[in-house]
């Protein structure tokens, strides 16, 4: 695992800046949307996002792959780092979380919001 971007114990997080600078169009990884499909629905998705709601995380989390990144989003960055850091005790290093969330992604990436 020791090719992954960033992935130990002590990070945690991208902020938008690295995100759009060392991530976008350029590594592969995985936007996971942990919003609630409500919040999907009234505030709008991301393109190439894989829709999963924080709750059902841990009945899920054996099925989290090793081979690739995962880049955890919700609307403000907080339940993305709730959600991260469960997800690093449960023993995965891929997984961080995108510093600000949709908002923030959204003002840097516009052209990622489909709806």
């Amino acid at each position: 695992m020791s090719d992954y971007y960033k992935t130990n114990e002590e990070t945690l997080s991208v902020t938008i800046k690295e995100f759009v600078d060392e991530w976008y169009n350029k590594q592969e990884y995985m936007l996971v949307d942990i919003r609630e499909s409500e919040e999907r629905q009234e505030k709008g998705t991301i393109k190439g996002t894989f829709n999963i709601s924080m709750y059902e995380i841990p009945d899920k989390i054996d099925m989290v792959p090793t081979y690739m990144n995962f880049l955890m989003l919700c609307q403000d960055g907080s339940r993305a780092e709730q959600v991260t850091k469960y997800i690093k005790n449960n023993g995965y290093k891929n997984i961080l979380y995108i510093e600000g969330g949709i908002d923030s992604l959204l003002e840097a990436v516009p052209e990622l919001k489909v709806n």
